[in-house]
């Protein structure tokens, strides 16, 4: 699934006629008829509107990529070495 994050404070008209407020950086899927409808207002940047306590260079700097995270458990079929002493 792809995932796109709000820019601003969006107020989306729903379906039933009644709109919700949603907050910066709120994450939509990328096919969701509003966002489909008002590109504009989305990012698929996930750093719009992070909270963090001690700022990292990437964070705020688009031109730098976002390290890799290792993955802490094999994923399934994946066989991971094991030492034991």
């Amino acid at each position: 699934m792809q995932i796109v994050y709000a820019k601003s404070a969006l107020r989306v008209p729903m379906p039933n006629g009644t709109a919700v407020t949603f907050p910066p950086g709120q994450h939509f899927p990328a096919d969701d008829p509003y966002v489909l409808a008002h590109p504009e207002q989305f990012s698929d940047d996930p750093r719009y509107h992070l909270a963090f306590t001690e700022a990292k260079g990437w964070y705020l700097d688009p031109s730098q990529d976002i390290p890799d995270v290792e993955t802490a458990t094999a994923n399934p079929g994946e066989k991971r070495s094991v030492r034991r002493s």
